[in-house]
């Protein structure tokens, strides 16, 4: 409500502000959409699978927080929903084949292959969102000339022309 009154005070439009909804909506209609088709991701490996989940939301903070520091676009998408997309329309064919007779084959199956994917998805989601993770720090160092978990010692230049530390090395 704070977005769409600071937008309506400047003039600008409210519902583009809303669309910033769009990704966590999407999100949490595919999680449960995606555990309701396949039950033995629920009942035997939640644990990965809210990994999983946890690090998709952390991106999705993580980009907005990005954004906002730097003044930049809103991020309206997450990459990291597309593996759970994937999961869902391709555990949606079976399911509609037996319900309506109109459907697709899984790509996946069922048991085994659905763990795996599942691990899959987790190790993509560590992937992006590490790399996400170093990007920003080692941005946000360069730009403020530090060293990340280290001081850096500032050095100066000898009348040879070496480079030392302020410890004389």
């Amino acid at each position: 409500m704070n977005v769409v009154a600071a937008r309506h005070a400047r003039g600008q439009r409210t519902r583009i502000a809303l669309l910033g909804l769009a990704p966590f909506f999407l999100a949490w209609t595919l999680i449960p959409a995606y555990l309701s088709l396949n039950p033995e991701i629920l009942h035997s490996h939640l644990v990965p699978f809210a990994f999983y989940v946890g690090l998709i939301n952390a991106y999705s903070v993580g980009q907005m927080i990005t954004a906002h520091l730097t003044k930049s676009r809103f991020p309206y998408g997450n990459v990291l929903l597309l593996p759970l997309l994937f999961g869902v329309v391709d555990s949606l064919g079976p399911w509609l084949q037996q319900r309506l007779g109109v459907g697709w084959p899984s790509a996946l199956g069922g048991g085994v292959y659905q763990v795996a994917f599942v691990f899959l998805c987790v190790g993509v989601a560590v992937g992006v969102y590490g790399s996400f993770v170093v990007d920003v720090i080692t941005s946000i160092c360069d730009y403020l000339d530090i060293w990340c978990l280290s001081i850096k010692h500032p050095y100066l230049e000898t009348e040879q022309g070496q480079v030392e530390d302020k410890k004389g090395k």
